[in-house]
């Protein structure tokens, strides 16, 4: 369920309309503990960037300075973190392509980050989707898999086209392409480390039909259809409900 934002003034910054939208947030959930899920590690990063004078723009890294997002990969406490963090930079206006804009300066991107030290469930939801604490928790558990359990969820990868197509139709019929494209991007970052780029798929398929978990019943995806792109994962990691806590953070 989408949310109705209040309308703001006109001329208010980007940074400025974020923390009104979270105190709106905050207000309207009532009896109920209002944390962030990420905490983002602003000071490691600025103190790795040397406060600008390590930060580059256009690409993510030439070995002596880094964009701010690898930065941010390097810094991030939990495993994945930085990978769930871009794509909600991504959705809301800060993300890589804001770094890498010929019209941001370091002082710009420090505010914009500053201002996005945590991000919020609402936050997650708008760019995962209602399904979103366990396309969290996927995402960092995918990002920790070790060289054996990757070779294993390769292997189980079979072919799995006609389950796929039901996901990718269900998520159009649902309007749910960008929480897919956000998904996509998040994962491949998660599973580039070269011990994990073999299990990609078996990831992709487990958190693409959580994407699209609520769905089943409608727009030709099935129970069989989920069963069979999660199997790989289930098989080699367990029951993805066991990686997710009310809070959407790992157990």
């Amino acid at each position: 369920m989408g949310v109705d934002w209040p309308l703001y003034p006109v001329g208010l910054r980007r940074v400025e309309v974020h923390l009104l939208r979270t105190l709106d947030h905050m207000m309207t959930k009532e009896n109920e503990m209002n944390e962030p899920m990420i905490e983002v590690p602003v000071d490691d990063v600025l103190e790795r960037l040397n406060h600008g004078d390590n930060w580059m723009q256009g690409s993510w890294s030439d070995g002596e300075k880094e964009c701010w997002y690898q930065a941010l990969r390097q810094c991030a406490p939990q495993k994945g973190d930085a990978f769930i963090i871009e794509q909600v930079g991504a959705k809301f206006g800060f993300g890589v392509d804001f770094n890498d804009n010929e019209a941001t300066t370091f002082d710009t991107l420090k505010q914009e980050m500053v201002g996005h030290r945590q991000i919020w469930d609402w936050e997650l939801e708008a760019t995962f989707g209602p399904n979103w604490q366990q396309v969290v928790a996927i995402i960092r558990r995918a990002a920790t898999l070790t060289d054996t359990e990757a070779e294993r969820a390769a292997a189980r990868v079979a072919a799995r086209v006609a389950a796929r197509d039901a996901a990718r139709v269900a998520a159009r019929d649902a309007v749910r392409v960008t929480a897919r494209d956000a998904v996509w991007d998040a994962v491949w970052a998660a599973a580039w480390d070269a011990a994990r780029v073999a299990a990609r798929d078996a990831v992709w398929d487990a958190v693409w039909a959580v994407v699209v978990q609520d769905l089943i019943g409608q727009h030709g995806f099935t129970q069989a259809h989920y069963d069979t792109l999660t199997g790989p994962w289930v098989e080699v990691i367990g029951p993805i409900d066991e990686i997710t806590t009310s809070k959407g953070k790992q157990t």
